[in-house]
């Protein structure tokens, strides 16, 4: 799997501010001033992804936001955007630190999911010996694949089982 880009999640963040599937820079200003949110996104996403230019002149008549596009744009060429968004070191308004905060709990949500099922893997294997209930069983009960039962608690595989099921699986086993 592809690791998300912050150009990647800033295309998506963008639209889903605005309420609409459009990457269209005309119709995402049409929305800033019932969605102040998608402000610091949509310049962000100029600047990444070149169309800086095209989104000053539809923002002509602005020219605090003129003077930030100018500034991101900047760090973007010199490659030090992602530094100074990831820093929070008052080169910027916090609204984009905001904007980066939301982008690594995206970008990290993997990860961050298969540690926890680790993690509740390890309570599942006491409990799985304090109850006695055999990983047929389990299997059986839930419904769950039982070769991705083993890998998982066998091999400690996280990629074998949501974390949906695994919290069914623990709620399964205290009940048992």
């Amino acid at each position: 799997m592809r690791r998300l880009t912050l150009t990647g999640f800033l295309k998506s963040y963008a639209r889903e501010l605005a309420g609409e599937d459009t990457l269209a820079l005309s119709r995402l200003v049409a929305h800033i001033d019932s969605e102040p949110r998608l402000i610091e996104p949509l310049l962000l996403l100029s600047a990444t992804t070149g169309s800086a230019r095209r989104l000053a002149r539809l923002l002509d008549s602005r020219p605090a936001l003129l003077n930030e596009l100018a500034t991101l744009t900047t760090l973007h060429e010199s490659g030090a955007l992602e530094t100074v968004l990831s820093a929070d070191d008052g080169h910027l308004r916090p609204e984009y630190a905001k904007v980066w905060r939301s982008y690594v709990a995206r970008r990290d949500a993997v990860q961050r999911d298969a540690d926890i099922r680790l993690e509740v893997r390890q309570r599942l294997l006491i409990l799985e010996q304090e109850k006695s209930v055999t990983r047929y069983r389990m299997a059986k009960d839930l419904g769950l694949n039982p070769g991705n039962l083993h890998a998982f608690l066998a091999q400690g595989n996280p990629t074998k089982i949501s974390l949906d099921r695994v919290a069914e699986l623990l709620r399964y086993l205290e009940a048992a």
